[in-house]
């Protein structure tokens, strides 16, 4: 059986556990020129300790970044940050305190993201925090393809895909090596858009 009837079956099955059928659009088949870029803020890279803070998406239509109707959402986590993480993750207290529920957040996210596939730079780490909580909103983790940046650049340089992430891996070097402006670190529409330039370089 082929890699591709496995996801098939696994979108297949996903999609008889959806509680929400305003969503249904997520299990539809991908046009082949829609992408959704996204990044997240978190406390920390532990989900099992740390919280989702931020989470921006924009959509990729073609050749075209639609920069100006992308999302960007402040949560307020079941544990407030520390102030002095706010070097980390850029958001002042007051922002937090006053983002949206979780499930706030994943009646706007959602929709916006439909059935298209999800760039991120090491997304893994994003989905990592998105997944459970949207497992618990609508009753499945996320059944769209999930494409990362890094690994892109990864392989058009030569590299092994399965390597460990390496300074010429990371996103500012990758930025560098195309000649795209940093818009400025830890805001996750900035990243998001940045990753979203990366990957019109690379796919």
């Amino acid at each position: 059986m082929t890699m591709s009837w496995l996801k098939q079956l696994a979108t297949l099955w996903y999609s008889t556990r959806l509680q929400r059928p305003e969503l249904a659009k997520l299990f539809a088949p991908p046009l082949s020129d829609q992408w959704v870029a996204i990044d997240c803020e978190m406390t920390g890279l532990n989900p099992r300790k740390h919280h989702l803070l931020s989470v921006a998406a924009i959509h990729i239509n073609s050749n075209t970044i639609d920069t100006g109707n992308g999302l960007h959402l402040v949560c307020r986590p079941p544990v407030m940050p520390d102030a002095d993480t706010i070097v980390i993750h850029g958001l002042r207290c007051a922002e937090v305190e006053n983002g949206m529920s979780y499930e706030d957040m994943l009646a706007l996210l959602l929709p916006f993201i439909g059935n298209r596939p999800i760039v991120g730079f090491c997304p893994q780490i994003d989905t990592a925090f998105l997944n459970p909580l949207i497992k618990r909103y609508m009753g499945t983790p996320l059944p769209n393809q999930v494409i990362d940046v890094r690994r892109l650049y990864a392989r058009k340089m030569g590299s092994s895909t399965q390597a460990p992430p390496n300074k010429s891996h990371h996103l500012s070097h990758i930025l560098a090596h195309y000649d795209i402006p940093e818009l400025g670190v830890h805001d996750a529409y900035n990243d998001a858009v940045m990753t979203a330039m990366a990957f019109l370089h690379l796919r």
